[in-house]
């Protein structure tokens, strides 16, 4: 066996933690099997699951004992930060809404209203905001707020154009931001009657502003937040990761209601059959 001496430390403390893990492991097999709570091939297919993580855990062990045999703190990733928390009151705190819809402004192209001059999608962060604010309750909304918070003070910044190249590089961020579009898409379980109101909310704060929310307008929006939470359900693995993470039957959830967002736009897309069999095309 090497000297542990010569061993760097962030091989090391990898090696203690694996092995802890596999202690857990046959210390409980046993009894699980015994009390039949839980079977063997189960409890193996659920260990082997948490071992898959182990390559991406180690970069985290190096980085931190690097740091530790330096004898210093770690220098930044990032720029400083540029970011500084709203200090009014009300709304304009609202890091929820800053968070989702730089996502939106980064995936969807703008395009000027002929009629109105206003500029899709800048134009829909009113009644964004209006639909989340009302999804939540104050409690729920103060906690989001919060994670949304500490997610652009540890980037730095909240500028459009730089908040997912940040988050991207941070080590645990992109799990964090993806719980807020998780919790978020959830309220969409009743998808016809959550989509409904979206539009009535959407509606009734750009009245005064000319512009007209359509289906398209809809489907633009719900497709630029959530689309990115379909790579992390389209394999078993990857399903049973989003449960640990967000809580049992969460991938189910969200792969029903992708599939009623794609049943509705497939059906926009076809033809419109009026009197006498005439087709009309699709709104």
């Amino acid at each position: 066996m090497a000297d542990t001496s010569e061993t760097p430390p962030f091989v090391r403390h990898h090696r203690t933690a694996r092995a802890l893990v596999h202690t857990l492991h046959e210390a409980l097999a046993p009894q699980i099997a015994t009390r039949g709570a839980l079977t063997h091939e189960e409890f193996a297919r659920a260990f082997a699951r948490l071992m898959d993580e182990w390559p991406r855990v180690l970069p985290l062990f190096a980085r931190t004992c690097r740091t530790c045999t330096a004898g210093r703190t770690e220098e930044p990733l990032l720029p400083p930060p540029d970011f500084h928390a709203d200090e009014a009151e009300g709304r304009r705190r609202d890091y929820v809404t800053r968070l989702l819809f730089s996502t939106i402004l980064c995936k969807v192209p703008q395009a000027q209203d002929p009629l109105s001059g206003a500029v899709f999608p800048r134009v829909a962060a009113p009644g964004l905001q209006a639909n989340l604010a009302a999804l939540f309750y104050e409690k729920e909304w103060e906690a989001m707020n919060a994670d949304a918070l500490n997610i652009f003070a540890q980037i730095g910044t909240d500028r459009d154009d730089e908040i997912w190249v940040r988050v991207t590089r941070h080590a645990t961020l992109p799990v964090l931001s993806d719980a807020l579009y998780v919790r978020v898409m959830l309220r969409f379980k009743q998808f016809a009657f959550q989509r409904q109101s979206f539009m009535r909310r959407m509606t009734q704060v750009m009245e005064n502003r000319r512009f007209t929310f359509t289906d398209e307008h809809f489907n633009a929006l719900f497709a630029a937040l959530f689309d990115h939470l379909r790579d992390d359900i389209k394999t078993e693995l990857g399903r049973a990761r989003v449960d640990v993470r967000y809580g049992d039957e969460t991938a189910g959830s969200l792969l029903r209601i992708f599939a009623e967002f794609d049943t509705l736009r497939d059906e926009q897309k076809r033809p419109i059959r009026g009197i006498g069999g005439a087709r009309r095309p699709p709104r």
